[in-house]
């Protein structure tokens, strides 16, 4: 162990398993920079005895986010929106170690999310991020349990609302500022007669539209799982027409023109108050629909591009006329 003074302060220079631990003391007395050395030598032996999970365990709840984020949430998808919620639980969490995180943590977490008015699907996004959390560092994680949410009912849009949505876009006098309306109409008749997703329309282009076997095909979804989707005449007459003014993508838009559009809508519709009619509902519009005209969910399912039979069930109750066939077996 070599001691020596650099200025007023004295700096070490250990070795510890081969591995050399060279940084200031911070003491001025020869005294106490060997006391101080001497408990790093100890405090890095202690370290190397411990295990993987251990030493995870010591890491500061931000610092353990960002070694996670790092190695999974970066190349996912949601990766902003779960390294969000992780770095919103951080400021909960506040100074502890990733193994402080116990039940009684997660009941402060839990309250905390509720004074903001989190609802329970709101708390199970968070639950979600830490359960990734802690299963990355290798901590324990089960006593995590997701709430149950409010199935609620399924928004869809009447045929009544989508005529007058298409007529407020198109036909309306619109301002410079909004010069992208009419746009915005066509995307919410191709967002009914094909139930994508908002990011997938806009990630659109024509290379992936295949007139002649009438398919587009969705290379880059939520699930990852490419899906071909048969057109409708609606929908191709409009990617035609599109293809005349944007030759590389239907709709060169931004998600949030989308949304400003459709906040203006709502807005004459005087359902601004209606917080399921969102552009989503469009999505649920077009399974409602297909389930309604008697599809087999599993059909429905590979349409949506669901990556369960259990996520397209919540559609299954929209199909009445299976329950009235199974009535006629019992008038026999």
């Amino acid at each position: 162990m070599s001691i020596y003074k650099r200025g007023k302060v004295f700096y070490m220079n250990i070795m510890v398993n081969g591995v050399r631990i060279a940084k200031s003391t911070g003491k001025s007395t020869k005294r106490e920079a060997v006391q101080f050395a001497a408990m790093e030598r100890q405090k890095a032996l202690n370290e190397v005895k411990l295990t993987p999970q251990e030493r995870a365990a010591r890491l500061p709840f931000k610092d353990a986010v960002e070694m996670c984020y790092e190695a999974r949430w970066k190349h996912c998808k949601d990766a902003k929106r779960a390294y969000g919620r992780a770095m919103n639980l951080a400021k909960i969490v506040g100074d502890r170690q990733i193994g402080d995180v116990t039940e009684y943590v997660v009941a402060e977490i839990v309250l905390e999310l509720e004074k903001r008015g989190a609802t329970s699907s709101t708390v199970n996004r968070f639950f979600a991020a830490l359960k990734t959390l802690l299963r990355h560092h290798k901590q324990p994680w089960d006593f995590i349990k997701l709430r149950k949410e409010r199935k609620g009912r399924i928004r869809t849009v009447s045929r009544e609302e989508e005529q007058r949505i298409l007529v407020l876009l198109r036909e309306t006098t619109h301002s410079k500022r909004r010069w992208f309306y009419p746009d915005v109409a066509d995307l919410v008749e191709v967002l009914v007669d094909t139930g994508l997703r908002l990011s997938e329309a806009l990630a659109l282009k024509y290379d992936d539209v295949n007139y002649g076997t009438n398919l587009l095909t969705i290379w880059v979804n939520k699930g990852d799982r490419p899906r071909s989707i048969p057109m409708t005449s609606r929908v191709k007459r409009i990617l035609v027409q599109r293809q005349e003014v944007s030759r590389i993508q239907p709709f060169p838009l931004k998600p949030y023109q989308a949304e400003h559009a459709w906040r203006w809508v709502r807005m004459q519709m005087g359902l601004d108050r209606d917080h399921e009619f969102i552009l989503h509902a469009l999505r649920h519009t077009c399974a409602s629909r297909l389930v309604n005209a008697g599809i087999d969910l599993y059909v429905v399912k590979e349409w949506l591009g669901h990556s369960t039979i259990q996520v397209t069930e919540k559609y299954a109750h929209l199909s009445p006329n299976k329950l009235a066939h199974a009535a006629t077996v019992l008038e026999i």
